[in-house]
């Protein structure tokens, strides 16, 4: 795995979830925004906590993800075909 793909797209407190069910975070947070877009696969997390997550919904400033179980060399797959 490249360090690239290892960095965090987004932070995200993995263990917040709001009334939809998933973990969230304000756009803000993401290292590049503009990769942030609904259905893009990132690596999300804090600290030393990651995962490969999809970006569900983006409302207004508020970033929706859905994270895959298992460690993110798992998914590196998902990362490489999700060119912006």
């Amino acid at each position: 795995m490249t360090s690239a793909e290892s960095e965090i797209d987004l932070v995200v407190d993995l263990n917040s979830e709001d009334e939809s069910g998933l973990p969230w975070t304000f756009l803000d947070e993401a290292r590049d925004p503009t990769r942030i877009r609904e259905g893009a696969w990132v690596v999300v997390g804090e600290g030393s906590a990651r995962a490969v997550a999809q970006v569900v919904e983006i409302d207004g400033d508020i970033v929706r993800v859905r994270p895959l179980p298992g460690p993110v060399e798992r998914h590196r797959d998902l990362l490489k075909h999700d060119v912006a």
